[in-house]
């Protein structure tokens, strides 16, 4: 509505002004008008034509002749701006010659024509021509910045031809309505410049304009009152005065920190919603696989999965407490290491980890954003310098890399260059953007591309498997890649693998680093289920514009990543859904052609190092190729019998 009510108090006295001017000069302006308001709306180009009321009856004529011509050559001038420089020229042209065969030859409308030309080459590339759905739509660079180049075309009219002292007031009250200070310097300069070349030295002639660009109630203070005529004056000053009232600014502390504290209360509410028992569980069960451990496994005789590795013990003896009928090691004491779960809660304090890590990670992200607290504020400034007026702004501070993303308060056709111009002004850095529904996404540019491949199998005999995973792109081309392997094998597995990656979906809608996400689900887990249930856990987290990796290993089986034609293996050092920062954390730079393995246990456990790299180490095949080829082995050495559930994630970096 503001924007509306400002280009009618321009277009007002720019469409007045022509009643003060000569007649001949004053058709080649309305000319002008209609074709620059053409760039604004269609609709708009009929505001001139109410000087047909005020104009002798000829020149009535040729205001209309030239309306037609315009509308006429409208769709020809959309294609670009040099169709649209063409059709201005003919509209010129056609008046010219109209009022050379009615007046004869005015060398004064030469002059004119020669200006306009000029100054509507110049508007001209203050717009840009842009195709959207297969539609040519016409958007201003700096509305601002196209009043006042009107505005000192028409300085420029006034000072050559005007006669009407008044005039000069009211287009320096125009300067106010732009609300920019250095242009109002600008224009003054040239005024003050002129007026001396003139050899106008009055003091007055010279501060009225000026105060009346700061503040245009003081042009009343310089107008005769005769008549009713100031009553008119006092209504446009206050028109003019209602546009200083401005949108609400966005501001980091308040808009962007409380985001922080709403994501904090989620995961608050999270921790109430999933507390089911209390600590006591835990603490008979690792007393519990203690003593297993020790009475029993140390002495036993089998040579089975359990006997050597912790995480196929703890899973195989989870089951057991809980009563679950899953004795896949066939072991002679299974049915006797049940625990008994019901009895009365016991109310006892403990500290979870993740809520420490919770609170530096709002120092963090609090202290980050005030750091950049000036290069968003400028940024936010140069979009509503350009008539971008943010009302939501979301950064992503937990990114490695600069991304954000803002809303605009009324939608609004976007230049792309001219946002990645204002974001490089004030950031430094060359960022892409993406609109999704109304909102734009701002990120550094991607340096790789990632292409990945995925399978999930079940066990021979079962209908679904027991290991889940997750994959995230994000809007700025990061990914997450998450793979998780549920207790056993069947559907109470595949339940416990999925809730673990449901969870980690959730968590990663927060504006938290993933070492605190990970710690966030650590604890989510504790409360849940108090070691109920049992998932094991590979996080993935690639930043394709600064060419790093993240890996996270909880409980999981060994990760591979093929560099330079090495086979590089990362071990998992901690129980499942335990993250221990020194052995199962890594991070690592990426490179491209460098090929990235997730797996579970039914791919480790039947496949040894050798064949693997065996599998993997032509480096010229795509993930989807590389993704079949592991599998189809594991088929045929198995007889398509498969011993175990299976996930494989293969991400290959272009």
């Amino acid at each position: 509505m503001k924007r509306y009510l400002v280009l009618t108090l321009h277009y007002c006295f720019f469409i007045s002004a022509l009643l003060f001017l000569p007649l001949d000069i004053a058709i080649f302006i309305a000319g002008f008008l209609i074709s620059i308001l053409l760039f604004e709306n269609i609709f708009f180009t009929s505001l001139p034509l109410v000087l047909c009321f005020y104009f002798p009856l000829k020149y009535t004529y040729i205001l209309l002749v030239v309306f037609l011509f315009s509308l006429i050559l409208y769709p020809f001038g959309k294609k670009n701006r040099y169709y649209a420089l063409a059709s201005y020229l003919l509209t010129s042209v056609t008046t010219f010659v109209i009022l050379y065969f009615l007046n004869g030859l005015n060398p004064q409308t030469i002059g004119i024509m020669l200006l306009l030309f000029i100054l509507y080459s110049g508007i001209n590339l203050l717009y840009v021509y842009q195709k959207q759905n297969n539609k040519t739509i016409i958007i201003p660079y700096s509305q601002k910045l196209i009043n006042l180049t009107i505005i000192l075309g028409y300085f420029f009219i006034i000072y050559l031809y005007g006669t009407n002292q008044y005039l000069m007031y009211f287009l320096f009250m125009q300067l106010f309505l732009i609300n920019d200070f250095k242009y109002n310097l600008i224009f003054v300069g040239i005024y003050t410049l002129l007026l001396a070349i003139k050899d106008y030295t009055q003091l007055s002639t010279i501060l009225y304009p000026t105060a009346i660009s700061f503040l245009p109630v003081s042009l009343i203070l310089t107008l005769e009152f005769k008549g009713y005529l100031w009553i008119l004056f006092m209504i446009y000053s206050f028109l003019v005065n209602l546009t200083l009232f401005k949108p609400k600014r966005l501001t980091i502390e308040n808009d962007y920190i409380n985001s922080l504290f709403d994501d904090f209360n989620k995961y608050i509410n999270e921790l109430n919603n999933e507390y089911s028992k209390n600590n006591r569980i835990k603490e008979i069960k690792e007393q519990k696989l203690e003593e297993i451990s020790t009475n029993y496994c140390q002495s036993c005789f089998k040579n089975t999965l359990c006997k050597t590795k912790l995480d196929k013990r703890y899973s195989f003896l989870s089951g057991a407490m809980l009563g679950l009928k899953q004795n896949i090691y066939d072991c002679p004491y299974y049915n006797r290491f049940c625990i008994n779960t019901n009895f009365d809660n016991v109310n006892k304090s403990f500290e979870y980890s993740a809520i420490k890590s919770l609170a530096f990670e709002l120092s963090f992200l609090y202290n980050q954003s005030l750091a950049l607290k000036e290069d968003y504020d400028y940024f936010i400034t140069l979009l509503t310098n350009y008539g971008y007026n943010v009302c939501d702004l979301d950064i992503n501070l937990s990114s490695s890399s600069l991304y954000f993303s803002i809303e605009l308060a009324k939608p609004k056709p976007i230049i792309e260059n001219l946002l990645l111009r204002c974001a490089y002004k004030a950031f430094g850095e060359q960022l892409e953007l993406k609109v999704v529904d109304q909102r734009i996404y701002f990120f550094k540019k991607p340096v790789l591309k990632i292409s990945y491949a995925h399978t999930v199998l079940a066990k021979s005999g079962n209908l679904v498997s027991g290991d889940n995973y997750y994959i995230k792109k994000d809007y700025n081309n990061s990914y997450i890649f998450a793979l998780s392997d549920g207790m056993g094998s069947g559907y109470n597995a595949y339940t416990e693998s999925l809730d673990a990656l449901k969870t980690i979906a959730n968590l990663s809608k927060y504006h938290f680093r993933i070492k605190t996400i990970l710690k966030l689900l650590e604890d989510i887990y504790e409360l849940k289920s108090n070691y109920d249930r049992y998932a094991t856990l590979d996080f993935l987290a690639i930043d394709t514009a600064n060419k790093k990796i993240n890996l996270y290993k909880m409980g999981s089986t060994t990760t591979y990543i093929l560099h330079n034609n090495q086979l590089l293996r990362y071990e998992n050092q901690t129980l499942p859904l335990k993250l221990d920062e020194i052995n199962s954390s890594y991070d690592l730079d990426l490179y491209s052609g460098d090929y990235i393995f997730l797996l579970s246990d039914g791919i480790s456990d039947f496949v040894s190092n050798d064949e693997f790299y065996s599998l993997v180490s032509n480096g010229q095949k795509s993930a989807d190729e590389v993704c079949y080829n592991i599998i189809d082995y594991i088929k045929r050495k198995e007889n398509n019998k498969l011993k175990d559930d299976l996930s494989l994630i293969v991400i290959k970096a272009i």
